[in-house]
């Protein structure tokens, strides 16, 4: 996080968007001394919020001066305090309440020779504290079909990224994330997990094709930091298929399953493996904390299935979809993602958030798109002794 603030950062935007949370973070980021100097927000508060990020309070030296109005006064303390606590990184905030003139702007930037965060309303966004800062950060919370986001947008910065570039942000007591959007780019070369063949089968001339454009690649596994998107028929049979899947990378690797609602562990059984499903109703996925709390019980694993997305696309659409697994591979960067819909048509919009697309009917699988350059775009699909088996 540290990238985005750097030398003297102007922070501003609406009430109740997250701007403090955000700097608070940030400076506990930066270092380990942090002097907070609040305007406009008691030092209770400002505490309380502390702790609520999960910082150790301990690390800031927290200065209110709500109750100054003399603003020679307040500078001349502010500058002593700064002196007194040589701390390793400043936040100002509330920097509407100092004079905005450029003489004003000018002094806070010399004075302060270490990382400084100020924080500011929208208005603050045209002033000459935003024409000295190094960088300019535009907060903001949007409301958008149901679900909130918060959004940081850099306008100006002489040191991180550059300018227009906008990231997603995410509040709770396990800090504040940003939220970086996935790309294919972020693709590894280290195959993370591969499935067992017990349940799911490849005919002989499926494999030969396979190690025809990549020799010893006898079974399709998936990539560190790779999407695969399946989208299955209605019919039990397509959910059939996509449980044995699953339980065929549960065989080799520790698998964290997530579901809108409960279902697959039950066919999973019937494949014969045993799923620790995680259910989170779609509708609580239009905030953050339910998916971040899922996230955690599933803990640190090399594959992550995502059952019933289909749910969150009728309800807050293409981009809450993106956004969840944005969310995923934020928190799981070198984890695969495997996500899930039920009778929905691969779109455009949808199949550019996936590296590798299948479609499962009862009879026959779809390549609609693949990061490996499948030879074979369709196979043909039946049921035996208990296994699936693919041939062409």
């Amino acid at each position: 996080m540290r990238e985005f603030f750097q030398g003297f950062t102007l922070v501003y935007g609406p009430p109740g968007s997250g701007k403090t949370s955000l700097a608070l973070y940030a400076a506990a980021q930066m270092g380990d001394r942090i002097m907070y100097v609040g305007f406009y927000e008691t030092g209770d508060k400002l505490r309380d919020k502390i702790r609520g990020l999960g910082l150790d309070p301990s690390r800031f030296v927290v200065l209110d001066y709500l109750s100054v109005s003399d603003v020679d006064v307040l500078l001349s303390s502010v500058v002593d305090e700064y002196l007194k606590a040589a701390p390793d990184v400043v936040v100002l905030d509330g920097i509407n309440a100092l004079p905005q003139s450029r003489e004003a702007a000018s002094a806070i930037y010399r004075v302060f020779q270490t990382p400084t965060i100020a924080i500011g309303e929208e208005q603050i966004g045209g002033s000459h504290f935003a024409y000295v800062a190094d960088s300019l950060l535009e907060v903001s919370q949007i409301l958008h079909r149901g679900a909130r986001y918060r959004r940081v947008r850099v306008v100006k910065t002489r040191l991180g990224p550059s300018p227009g570039a906008e990231f997603y942000f995410t509040i709770s007591r396990r800090g504040v994330h940003i939220i970086k959007r996935w790309s294919q780019s972020r693709l590894g070369e280290r195959a993370v997990a591969a499935p067992s063949g017990r349940r799911v089968v490849f005919a002989d001339e499926v494999r030969n094709s396979l190690m025809r454009i990549a020799p010893g690649y006898t079974r399709p596994g998936v990539l560190a930091g790779s999407r695969v998107g399946a989208f299955i028929c209605e019919h039990p049979a397509c959910l059939r298929i996509s449980a044995a899947y699953l339980c065929d990378y549960l065989d080799n690797v520790k698998v964290g399953v997530v579901s809108t609602y409960r279902s697959i562990g039950a066919v999973a059984a019937q494949m014969g493996c045993g799923v620790e499903e995680v259910v989170v109703p779609a509708s609580a996925l239009g905030e953050d904390l339910p998916l971040e709390e899922a996230l955690g019980r599933v803990g640190d694993v090399p594959v992550v299935f995502l059952y019933g997305l289909e749910e969150v696309l009728h309800m807050y659409g293409v981009e809450r979809v993106a956004y969840v697994l944005d969310f995923v591979h934020s928190v799981l960067p070198e984890s695969a993602v495997v996500a899930t819909f039920r009778g929905v048509e691969p779109v455009p919009e949808l199949l550019s958030i996936f590296n590798t697309v299948w479609r499962y009917f009862p009879d026959r699988a779809v390549v609609v798109k693949s990061a490996l350059g499948w030879p074979v775009h369709e196979l043909k699909i039946r049921e035996e002794e208990g296994r699936v088996v693919f041939t062409l």
